[in-house]
């Protein structure tokens, strides 16, 4: 049985963490090109925010399931306070220093805070009981972290826009204070006992444990494929839309306000995604999200006007907000309990591969041929992606969906682990 009062500080936890991330990320696109940057530098900086990250995924995936969620987002959150007050420095005299490095201290305290709060998450659906009780769970966990989605980009745009971006760098880094206050209410994971100092020995070898996870259990590396190619169309909706936008002539205001409508439509679709996933399955959500987000893409190669943006924004909202419940969900049923950091981690990383490699090439395509035909390019090949691994799926059986079944068919304590190697004197530990 769930208590009720620990659900409540981990949702709250979550909203906190989204609220400030959905403000500050399109806020920050926005700063960088109303300082004159070109768009392949405002892919190149915004990148900046997700490549250190990605180098320590692992090792952070280790941390979170040593020392448990709870002292992981305290400390996650006090670098993200750390990374608020550079962005303000940065933002007051305008130093393009301190907001760079703010960005790479953001990525790595959001890697903790939020890989440990997925964590927790985890732990506690595979504790659900059986049938869909887990799926519920994630969904409503997803659904109060869409509702900070949906108010994070209009509050960005009415700071900006009625005082200055300095404000948003302020508020950030009040949201990331009381994130830290928070954390001390966090439930407490059997793990919570661990030391940190016992983390540093094992550093490296978390690197060889989170590789081992993923090629032994292919039902969780198909789970990032997957949350991967859907994150693409997250990414951006949340860096270039806001540009392309601005530079059909609205404001920062309308800006954070259309941003906000996707993100109402993430709110409506995400508590009934369980309920999907048992009535059509996870392939079928997730390859015709792939395709509406395609759509929307090559809608906006037309540059339509206002309602027909707005219907777009929605229906891309939509899709893109079915990936995070969806990989939550495939993350939880498919990683032993106590691998969950580890997993929810890699989740992470591969969502900060993306917001790497994403504005990196659609800043360079924007560069050469123009954002809205860039938009065009990324929707044609993810539209061939999906038609591939549409095909490489029906080639053999769905590992993924047969996870969930067994899962579903039996109680949750009662399923066998999955076969993962441990690195070498990691075990011990992770039994205690």
């Amino acid at each position: 049985m769930f208590k009720r009062a620990g659900l409540i500080v981990l949702f709250v936890s979550a909203t906190l963490y989204w609220l400030g991330f959905s403000m500050l990320r399109p806020m920050v696109a926005l700063y960088f090109n109303a300082e004159g940057y070109s768009l392949a530098l405002v892919g190149a900086l915004m990148a900046l925010h997700a490549f250190i990250p990605v180098l320590f995924a692992m090792p952070a995936g280790q941390i979170i399931d040593r020392i448990g969620p709870r002292k992981a987002v305290f400390v996650g959150s006090a670098v993200m306070v750390i990374s608020g007050l550079l962005y303000v420095l940065g933002g007051m005299f305008s130093w393009i220093v301190p907001i760079l490095i703010g960005q790479v201290l953001n990525g790595l305290g959001s890697l903790l805070s939020w890989g440990a709060l997925q964590a927790s998450a985890g732990q506690l659906a595979r504790s659900a009981p059986k049938g869909n009780g887990s799926h519920t769970l994630l969904s409503n966990f997803a659904f109060v972290n869409s509702l900070a989605q949906f108010g994070g980009p209009l509050l960005g745009g009415l700071l900006s826009d009625f005082g200055n971006y300095t404000l948003v760098f302020i508020v950030f880094a009040l949201f990331s204070v009381v994130s830290v206050a928070f954390s001390f209410l966090i439930p407490a994971s059997n793990k919570e006992g661990g030391a940190l100092t016992d983390v540093s020995f094992n550093l490296w070898k978390s690197y060889g444990s989170g590789v081992t996870l993923m090629k032994q259990n292919r039902s969780f590396t198909m789970a990032l494929v997957f949350n991967g190619v859907l994150f693409v169309l997250v990414d951006i909706k949340g860096t270039f839309f806001p540009i392309y936008l601005s530079n059909i002539g609205y404001s920062n205001t309308q800006v954070g306000t259309m941003l906000s409508v996707g993100a109402v439509a993430s709110v409506v679709i995400r508590p009934f995604v369980g309920m999907l996933i048992g009535r059509l399955g996870h392939r079928l959500i997730m390859v015709g999200s792939v395709w509406i987000g395609s759509a929307c893409l090559i809608a906006l190669m037309f540059e339509p006007g206002l309602w027909i943006i707005t219907a777009v924004v929605f229906a891309w909202g939509a899709c893109a907000g079915i990936n995070q419940p969806m990989a939550l969900i495939m993350v939880a049923r498919t990683v032993p309990s106590e691998r969950q950091g580890m997993g929810m981690s890699l989740r992470t990383m591969a969502n900060r591969v993306v917001q790497v490699t994403n504005p990196v090439v659609i800043g360079g395509l924007s560069t050469a041929i123009g954002l809205t035909y860039g938009f065009g390019l990324i929707a044609l090949f993810l539209l061939i992606f999906s038609a591939f691994v549409q095909k490489s799926l029906k080639e053999e059986p769905d590992a993924i969906e047969q996870e969930m079944e067994e899962e579903d068919g039996g109680h949750p304590h009662e399923r066998k682990p999955l076969p993962v190697t441990i690195a070498p004197g990691s075990a011990h530990k992770l039994t205690k």
